[in-house]
């Protein structure tokens, strides 16, 4: 579909909208028609993705909905500005849309990656050993990696900053920091989790809570995190809104609401996933379908009918992406270390208290004793009551089990150890916890909480 709208420029030969603020730029961006031709990508047929393949719908003039033809093996995707990233199984890049400022200009031989992030015109890479690449725009340093950076779990990109967090649960910034964005407040520990809006940061802590600073106390309210959020396991900030995965598989948004952002379809539940672009606000269910909302102006929101088998999403600033995640190369069987200090494995029973966290360490080898690295190598993590008498390697019948899938899994590359933070219940009892890996091998572990 090829929308044309006529461009009004003002009495200087440019458009009014150049001459408005940020704020007021992306008001009128949102609940008025923009100022130019777009193109949007086509609806396709009714659809269940195979395995590593990606899809886009939205805003496409510059092809950002488009994946490359033949693209496949895809292990993780990343939407922007204009342009799109997806990881590969052999740990290479894929970046197609608009080159602005060599935003796709993945450098050459880039391998070992195990996450990606894209800010509005640059891209960031974590590589296996813990350390971050970087290219495209730099005008506010953003490509800048801090000199000694190592240790990196998990990353996050915006506008024209970054945010990393380390293997012991502290958060580097760098880039624009013209609303404080970058000033990573004094003494915040335990984040196992960013994100990153146009000149805000969201830190997901370990015990489920969420921290914010940078810009976003004014009308549009992204730091207005709600007042007792918690039991949080993801978080993805939008430009101006941000979004909140709970534990029970709920969604809470807050922020600017200019196109129904933040307006969280009621009953909604089962939600494994989120992503918050400019205006639209995507969640994933564990069926994998997709759920979407807020500006569907050029169609970010409106999902492709009869969409199916989706284990990833992202949202960029008018189109979105899907994606059937490909398992990863290395399918096992692993060489599994067992769970590593504090916890011990069986027939140990590990002794506490009802209530608290407690950490999940372990590392993984394939067959040439190469230290395993992706998330896809660990399928579940699940939980249920034990007959106390016996902690026997079968779980008994009781407690539903909770923690499904891989939330609040990272991997931390400088120890070579996946971690898992384990909420634990709040009921005392005897309880059995499993591991999964997609090789079907299991690890186990016993509890006796008080």
């Amino acid at each position: 579909m090829i929308l044309h709208i006529k461009k009004h420029p003002d009495s200087s030969g440019t458009s009014g909208l150049n001459r408005l603020s940020r704020h007021g730029r992306r008001a009128l961006l949102l609940c008025l028609a923009p100022l130019w031709v777009a193109t949007v990508a086509p609806h396709a047929f009714a659809q269940t993705l195979a395995p590593g393949t990606v899809t886009g719908w939205g805003y496409n003039e510059f092809g950002q909905a488009s994946p490359p033809v033949g693209l496949d093996n895809v292990k993780a995707i990343s939407a922007s500005f204009h342009s799109s990233m997806a990881l590969k199984t052999d740990g290479t890049i894929v970046a197609w849309g608009k080159n602005d400022f060599g935003a796709i200009n993945v450098p050459p031989g880039l391998t070992n990656v195990v996450a990606i992030a894209q800010g509005n015109y640059h891209g960031l890479a974590l590589l296996g050993d813990g350390t971050v690449r970087s290219w495209g725009w730099n005008y506010f340093g953003q490509n800048n990696i801090p000199a000694g950076l190592t240790g990196v779990t998990a990353i996050a990109a915006g506008y024209a900053h970054n945010l990393a967090v380390k293997s012991d649960g502290t958060v580097v910034a760098w880039g624009n920091n013209d609303e404080g964005q970058i000033n990573v407040p004094a003494g915040l520990t335990g984040v196992t989790a960013v994100s990153v809006g146009v000149r805000s940061s969201f830190a997901l802590k370990k015990d489920g809570t969420v921290v914010g600073w940078g810009w976003g106390f004014g009308p549009l309210q992204q730091l207005g995190i709600p007042p007792g959020l918690k039991d949080v396991q993801a978080i993805s900030a939008g430009w101006y809104h941000v979004m909140a995965l709970k534990r029970d598989g709920t969604v809470v948004a807050w922020g600017s609401n200019l196109s129904g952002e933040t307006d969280v379809p009621a009953g909604l539940k089962n939600v494994i996933a989120i992503a918050a672009g400019a205006a639209p606000s995507l969640a994933l269910k564990s069926d994998g379908t997709v759920v979407a909302w807020g500006s569907s102006f050029l169609g970010p929101n409106i999902v492709p009918p009869g969409l199916a088998g989706v284990t990833a999403i992202a949202a960029g600033s008018l189109h979105s992406l899907a994606a059937n995640v490909s398992i990863a190369s290395a399918t096992g069987p692993y060489t599994l270390s067992g769970f590593q200090a504090p916890v011990n494995n069986p027939m140990g029973v590990n002794m506490g208290k009802a209530g608290r966290n407690y950490p999940l360490k372990w590392q993984l080898k394939d067959k040439d004793g190469k230290f395993v690295t992706t998330l896809d190598a660990v399928q579940s993590v699940t939980f249920k009551a034990a007959q106390c008498g016996s902690f026997t390697s079968t779980l008994a019948d009781g407690m539903k089990a909770q923690n499904p899938g891989k939330s609040g899994l990272t991997y931390d590359a400088g120890g070579h150890q996946y971690h898992y933070n384990w909420a634990s219940p709040s009921a005392p009892g005897c309880y059995a916890l499993q591991l999964t890996l997609n090789s079907g091998q299991v690890q186990q572990a016993y509890f006796n909480l008080r």
